[in-house]
């Protein structure tokens, strides 16, 4: 009998219980009722939640869904800031997005690799001089300014852990809730409020940037009608290049555990070299561990989907890390297992591997740093098997699933670090 009605209704509020159980809420009402699509109320709005390839294909159906003024308030505040391109549709969106797209080049990623290395190397003898130090905490700091410099926005040495700090709470208080999400909105404020001084110099000429560094792409960037971008959306846009340069600091950490933890990872790792395995473990990295929990979309017009009516208005929420770990798609989803990518050819995964979104780059809202994402993390397993010697001791490296977003508790502690000098890799070894 084909269905012509409502999904499943999961509760009548789910708001305190997604905030309390964090990435597994969402498959795990879809197992208990038995779906990929079910509804609720959150924040008090009929929402639609969705899981799964096919799902992840319908979201991105632009004639279906739209992202224009989709995101909850509290992540417009915090996370995304408003007016930026996440929240746009149609030409306005295309238009935003290719200007992103044109900062993201290989040349500019490797540019973004050498100051990332510039920075690595002036930290690296505070870290030989300390007994130990917590990774996380100073991949943000590396990462912060690296991608301040690779924009052409200036960062002073007094600068730079405030600006490195108020990034990590927007980045981690945007789904919080109370005195966590107030912080991170002030620190949106505070952010913006400095960059729009920066931009303010820069057109009265008293602040030189290279015109092709993305401050400058930004502030002359006109649209089809010759209209430049509002300051505020600029200061918006900066932050959101920078911003997700420095969340990726979590991946680079969940990179270094997952070989602390697979111990046969690493030797493959150090003994294969530049090998497809290194590829197949990045991936795995990014499908495995939690990161950007879900998405948020507006159903664009009344249609039947599997037998389930989709009503006009109605919000719509995808779940990344449940798709990315949907036991229908994944053989064994949580066990890390980078050999699974031997047999898959990672990027048709348009819908089925969305760690940072679905479908294509150009188009679609799918994140166009994606690239610099897995250049950073093979930074990382470059520098902790050939470049680096460390300890870990004993501390708390659980991911707690109920905390979005997710870290190792401990951020993970590293103690006796030493650089190892050690050649170039031969052309057989380089990096893909």
């Amino acid at each position: 009998m084909v269905r012509n009605d409502e999904p499943p209704l999961a509760s009548w509020e789910c708001t305190y219980p997604l905030a309390r159980s964090g990435y597994p809420y969402i498959s795990a009402q879809c197992e208990r009722l038995g779906t990929n699509l079910f509804r609720s109320r959150l924040m008090f709005k009929k929402t639609l939640f969705m899981r799964g390839e096919e799902a992840a294909e319908l979201f991105y159906d632009d004639a279906r869904f739209s992202r224009e003024n989709a995101a909850p308030t509290r992540l417009k505040k915090t996370l995304f800031g408003e007016g930026g391109v996440q929240g746009l549709e149609g030409e306005a969106h295309h238009q935003r997005k290719a200007l992103f797209l044109s900062l993201m080049s290989q040349s500019r990623i490797d540019e973004l690799m050498q100051l990332v290395e510039q920075h690595w190397q002036l930290r690296l003898n505070y870290w030989e001089s300390q007994a130990s130090i917590t990774l996380l905490d100073e991949l943000h700091h590396i990462l912060c300014r690296a991608a301040c410099a690779w924009c052409g926005i200036p960062l002073h040495n007094v600068d730079a852990p405030e600006m490195a700090e108020q990034l990590v709470l927007m980045i981690e208080g945007g789904a919080a809730i109370g005195p966590k999400h107030w912080a991170s909105r002030r620190a949106r404020r505070q952010t913006e409020n400095a960059l729009l001084d920066l931009i303010k110099q820069y057109q009265q000429g008293l602040h030189e940037v290279d015109p092709a560094l993305p401050f400058a792409t930004f502030v002359d960037f006109r649209d089809a009608q010759g209209k430049p971008l509002p300051n505020r959306i600029v200061a918006v846009e900066l932050i959101n290049v920078i911003r997700p340069i420095v969340a990726v600091a979590r991946y680079m950490v969940f990179a270094v555990l997952a070989m602390h933890e697979h111990p046969d990872c690493y030797e493959k790792l150090k003994h294969q070299g530049a090998s497809h395995y290194r590829r197949h473990f990045i991936q795995e990295v990014r499908r495995y561990y939690p990161f950007f929990p879900f998405l948020a979309a507006r159903v664009n017009t009344d249609f039947t989907w599997q037998g389930y009516r989709f009503k006009r208005g109605r919000q719509a929420i995808l779940d990344l890390y449940g798709t990315n770990h949907d036991a229908h798609r994944w053989e064994a989803p949580d066990q890390f297992y980078p050999e699974r990518f031997e047999q898959e050819e990672v990027n048709l995964h348009l819908f089925a591997m969305i760690p940072q979104g679905g479908s294509d780059h150009a188009t679609q809202h799918r994140c166009p740093g994606e690239g610099i994402t897995l250049a950073l993390i093979d930074l990382a397993i470059e520098k902790f098997i050939h470049q680096l010697r460390y300890d870990v001791p004993w501390q708390d490296l659980t991911v707690d699933l109920n905390v979005i977003p997710a870290r190792p508790r401990s951020g993970f502690i590293i103690s006796n670090i030493h650089s190892i000098n050690s050649s170039q890799p031969s052309a057989e070894e380089e990096r893909f």
